[in-house]
C-alpha cells in the first residue's frame, strides 16, 4: 500500500511538472539578484568571550557595482545592507541611494 501511495505521488508531481515548461522551472529555481553600488564594508567574524561583535573594517578607495543574492540579504537600514557571507561571517556593506530606493528595489525584485 505504501509503495502505490509513493507511486502515486510521483506521478502527479511529474504530471504537474509537465504542465510548467522547463524555462518555468528554471526560472522559479533561479536565484534572485539585486544590483547595488557598494562602498566601505565591516566583516563580523563572530563574538568574543565577553559578547561583543568582532568587526574587520574594510576601507575601498572608490564605489562599485555588485550583485546581491537577495536570499543573503538579512537586513537593511539607511547605511547598510547587511548580508550573510561563507564561513558564517556576515557583511555590513555600505550602499549608495536612499532606504527608499532600495525598499523599491527589493520590493520590485520579490515579484520576479
Amino acid at each position: 500500500m505504501k509503495k502505490l501511495f509513493i507511486y502515486s505521488l510521483i506521478s502527479i508531481s511529474l504530471i504537474m511538472l509537465q504542465g510548467c515548461g522547463t524555462k518555468d522551472v528554471q526560472k522559479m529555481n533561479a536565484p534572485k539578484f539585486i544590483e547595488v553600488v557598494v562602498q566601505n564594508h565591516l566583516v563580523s567574524h563572530g563574538f568574543d568571550e565577553e559578547n561583543k561583535e568582532i568587526l574587520e573594517e574594510v576601507i575601498v578607495e572608490k564605489p562599485r557595482r555588485k550583485l546581491l543574492r537577495v536570499d543573503r540579504i538579512q537586513s537593511v537600514s539607511e547605511k547598510y545592507i547587511l548580508t550573510s557571507y561563507g564561513f558564517g561571517r556576515l557583511v555590513y556593506w555600505e550602499y549608495e541611494g536612499s532606504f527608499a530606493e532600495m525598499k523599491e528595489l527589493l520590493t520590485n525584485n520579490s515579484d520576479k
